[in-house]
């Protein structure tokens, strides 16, 4: 006897090489003839989802760094560093020192004396969602990261980010601070208060005041700041609001997007050097008995289809809002104000009276100087300042401040107005110009543009090209996981280098250039792995054309050659419908009163470019005329959320469909692969009592820590193989997990007598056990193998690929396989590839000379033990993968662990020749 054998790269599916056919006999391994080769396709099966993500250079924009002075509290810091951290724990483990911080904020807040200074880091893409009261005098809360974030939730949703309460000569700078339906800031009767080069914004909010000071405050300074509304449909609201009493407020280069400010009878207001893109309401609102009023040096726009913000003319006019005078001083705060040097952006045809000044509304600049004798420096700017964006990692704050060439803004602000800066929002100086950014020129080439694409589940290849004048170049890229890398060089550069998440998702990846001159450049490119997670779901029915479930009610069987498009996403249990989104589905397929012999084709509708998908020469169920044939199929799923199910007979079809979970790119559930392995044999009460499942009955199995330990607690969903062997009746069996109701979906059909096998992918209760139902009249055995287990632990990924066929033995030049042989086929390119621990395929066997089963593991030996080496002769495990009787076609599925070499053997444990099919439709990467 000879044993023959096919060895197959499985992982140049991906990348489009060649098939590597091999043949051997039991004593020694060698390479096929090179015509071999021809019988198998090439660069087919292309993965689903590996894409490139890119950034062009002109994305990139300048970043806020700290002023050129760093910014003291009012009483010099002369205390203690204490070191805390925007991240979240159960409990406070920190005591404050730099190797180990508090990781609650208000903790550093209440241990910190006046003098004192509090550091406080931040990691990307995460914040803390404990709200922060300051109750002590004299201290310094400085962010060291772009990311020193808070953003209330849990236990502190409602709350404000920071409140500072009866507190004097305090300075916050550089903190992301962030709130929902409330103010994101609130200075209480508080005096001596300086916010610098901080990141304020609201999120998700109904309509607010973002930064507000109440009418006991006095003294107060925001510098450098950039603050978000984003309530334009919320009349009322601003983005900074100071209340009635409130005195000595000082405003200078701060961004203020999406809003404006309102004051009512403050006793001292200076705005100086703002860039505000108003929207519906007023640039700068001042309102009651106010004094000593100054508005000078700022710029002045309107919001625009393009800006961020939809608060333009048009938008205003449709929600029942006006439009309102670009700044409106009331008639008892106009003697004791002074308006002069602001520039004035008039987007399109929205213009609007540029004063309201006691009254009187002013739509040019000379009848606004006439009659008021005020603005003798005021311009209109011809030129739109560029939009600036992701102002930080994970924001989308956007505002028109980049000043281009040519714009009346640049070198002409006052330099010695009222509260004026020395250097500008970003710190650069000399400043000159109005508006909160310094118009720059000494690099304008200065840029970075990104590029990624997807290498493996979890990988990307990446490049940074840096346009720049020949000087020295710091470049940091933040992965949007918490890493980062660094590089420096010198002048224009591309940078190229990979990098692997721990879990599928959606990061984003930020790169910033700073040069010797200290500007800096960034620019970001959002990213999404190919390889997705599996969600357990149901099981549940989605499709059953015996009673019009999925195809609109009317029961009708699918024609000859026809197809149903059985839309996945947005199906399911009312109120836990699967989502948009999906990347792949599990269904078990069950073709049942098919009038002919043929077999069931499943496949995405749509490509992952959106374009219609053609259908492969895979098959998922093969049947006979007369026959009930079930089989699991993991499908690939397109953006549409359709997959299309072809019956490729001459004759009528019923088809059933029950989903038991999906794959989304997002973390979730992981894949472990295990060798095969027995759990449950009523025929040797292996795993459960020496007895056939009786009719209607129930089988409990322990899943959390079988196999000799194998299975661990807290898993979410097992991967098996199910076999029923000589039931009394015809029926189905239907596996769920334990404590839960049993669904009307099935799991495996069989008739009478029938010894059938079908993957099952079930989820597992919160037990560890799942229940398998006998829904027959009669008795039934019933074995259990497991393939493999999902988890929150569990590194592998699915990708998708687009279904291809490896190998068929009926077309090779070596016939079919012998009883007792295997053919094995290689998953791995080469060693350095990623490591890939499973694939997903359907394998048939047919035109078979005997009854038997069929045994899939992976191989112990290495693939230069069959290129000339010494290979082992395997032993199988006991364990069956499909059965069949003498001259049937029986597919199966099997989640195939690929094992320490990458090498799936497929074993004949029949007593006659039989000939294999294998189809693949993805394989598992670890990171």
């Amino acid at each position: 006897m000879y044993l023959r054998r096919l060895a197959v790269p499985v992982a140049a599916i991906a990348v489009g090489a060649a098939f590597l056919p091999a043949y051997a006999s039991a004593a020694t391994a060698h390479h096929a003839p090179a015509a071999h080769g021809s019988t198998f396709a090439t660069g087919a099966g292309a993965a689903s989802g590996f894409k490139t993500f890119s950034s062009p250079a002109s994305k990139s924009v300048r970043l806020q760094r700290a002023a050129t002075q760093p910014v003291k509290s009012r009483t010099s810091a002369t205390g203690k560093i204490i070191y805390a951290g925007t991240y979240d724990c159960a409990v406070e483990a920190g005591d404050g020192t730099q190797a180990n911080p508090y990781c609650f904020l208000q903790d550093a807040v209440n241990a910190a004396a006046p003098g004192d200074t509090i550091d406080v880091s931040g990691s990307t893409g995460y914040f803390s969602s404990h709200a922060v009261v300051v109750k002590t005098s004299g201290i310094s809360i400085v962010g060291t990261s772009d990311q020193s974030w808070i953003w209330p939730g849990n236990a502190d949703a409602g709350k404000p980010a920071l409140i500072l309460d009866g507190v004097s000569d305090v300075t916050v700078s550089n903190l992301m601070l962030t709130a929902t339906n409330v103010p994101s800031v609130e200075i209480v009767g508080s005096s001596g208060i300086t916010l610098d080069s901080d990141y304020i914004d609201q999120r998700f909010t109904a309509g607010t005041d973002t930064l507000t000071i109440d009418g006991a405050s006095s003294n107060i300074t925001v510098s450098r700041t950039f603050v978000d509304n984003g309530t334009w449909t919320a009349p009322g609201h601003s983005a900074i609001s100071i209340a009635s009493g409130a005195g000595n407020v000082t405003l200078a280069s701060d961004l203020i997007a999406a809003s404006g400010i309102k004051a009512d009878t403050v006793a001292g207001l200076t705005v100086t050097g703002n860039t505000i893109q108003r929207t519906c309401a007023a640039a700068i609102d001042v309102e009651g008995a106010s004094s000593g009023i100054s508005i000078q040096n700022n710029l002045l726009e309107d919001a625009n289809p393009q800006s961020d913000g939809a608060g333009y003319q048009s938008n205003c006019a449709a929600n029942s809002q006006a439009w309102a005078p670009d700044v409106v001083i009331s008639a008892n705060a106009s003697a004791q104000a002074t308006a002069d040097y602001n520039d004035f952006y008039v987007y399109g045809t929205d213009a609007t009276d540029l004063y309201s000044w006691a009254g009187t509304a002013y739509t040019t600049l000379s009848a606004f100087q006439t009659g008021t004798g005020q603005g003798a420096h005021d311009v209109i700017d011809s030129k739109q300042a560029q939009q600036i964006s992701n102002f930080r990692s994970n924001t989308d704050g956007a505002i028109d401040a980049k000043l281009v060439k040519g714009s009346a803004a640049i070198g002409s602000a006052n330099t010695s107005a009222p509260g004026a800066l020395s250097s500008d929002f970003y710190g650069a100086s000399p400043y000159t110009s109005r508006g909160a950014v310094e118009y720059v020129p000494v690099d304008p080439n200065l840029a970075v543009s990104l590029s990624a694409q997807n290498t493996s589940a979890l990988g990307f290849s990446f490049q940074a090209a840096v346009t720049s004048t020949d000087v020295p170049l710091d470049l940091t890229i933040a992965w949007g996981d918490g890493t980062t890398s660094n590089t420096s060089f010198t002048g224009s550069n591309t940078y190229f280098t990979v990098h692997t998440y721990s879990k599928p998702g959606s990061y984003p990846i930020s790169a910033t250039v700073t040069d010797n001159q200290g500007d800096t450049v960034g620019n970001t490119v959002s990213v999404t792995t190919a390889g997705s997670d599996y969600t357990a779901y149901g099981p549940v029915r989605i499709l059953d054309t015996r009673n019009g479930t999925g195809i609109g009610g009317t029961a009708a069987k699918v024609g000859p050659n026809g197809t149903v498009k059985l839309q996945v996403s947005g199906s399911g249990t009312p109120g836990s419908l699967i989502p948009a989104g999906i990347t792949g589905v599990v269904l078990n397929l069950t073709v049942t009163n098919p009038t002919a012999t043929g077999y069931l084709t499943a496949y995405p509708n749509q490509g992952y470019g959106g374009v219609p998908q053609n259908r492969p020469t895979s098959s998922n169920v093969d049947f006979q005329a007369g026959q009930t044939a079930p089989n699991l199929a993991v499908v690939p799923v397109g953006p549409d959320g359709i997959v299309d199910l072809y019956n490729g007979s001459g004759g009528t079809v019923n088809l059933i469909a029950d989903v038991s979970g999906y794959f989304t790119q997002s973390a979730a559930s992981g894949y472990s692969p295990l060798s095969p392995a027995r759990l449950v044999d009523t025929r040797k009460g292996v795993g459960a009592p020496k007895a056939p499942v009786a009719a209607g009955g129930k089988l409990t199995v322990q899943i959390a820590g079988a196999d000799g330990g194998q299975l661990p607690s807290g898993l979410t969903a097992v991967a098996l193989n199910v076999t029923v062997v000589t039931p009394q009746t015809g029926g189905y069996l239907t596996l769920y997990p334990d404590g839960g109701s049993r669904p009307t979906a099935s799991n495996l059909d069989f008739g009478a007598g029938q010894v059938i096998a079908n993957a099952v992918i079930v989820p597992v209760g919160s037990d560890g056990k799942i229940d398998v139902y006998n829904g027959s009249g009669g008795s039934a055995n019933v074995l259990v193998d497991v393939v493999g287990y999902y988890s929150t632990s569990s590194t592998s990924a699915l990708v998708p690929v687009t279904p291809i066929r490896l190998l068929d033995t009926r077309t090779w030049a070596y016939g079919p396989i012998t009883p007792g042989g295997y053919a094995y086929l290689w998953s791995k390119l080469s060693t350095t590839d990623p490591k890939l621990t499973a694939v997903v395929v359907n394998t048939t066997v047919t035109r078979t000379k005997g009854s038997g089963y069929e045994t899939v593991s992976p191989d112990p030996n290495s693939l230069n033990a069959y290129n000339g080496g010494t290979a082992v002769f395997p032993t199988p495990p006991n364990v069956s993968t499909l059965d069949w009787s003498q001259g049937q076609t029986v597919p199966n599925l099997v989640q195939a662990s690929t094992g320490q070499n990458g090498i799936v053997d497929y074993w004949n444990r029949s007593g006659g020749n039989m000939d294999l099919i294998v189809d693949q439709f993805g394989y598992y990467q670890a990171d």
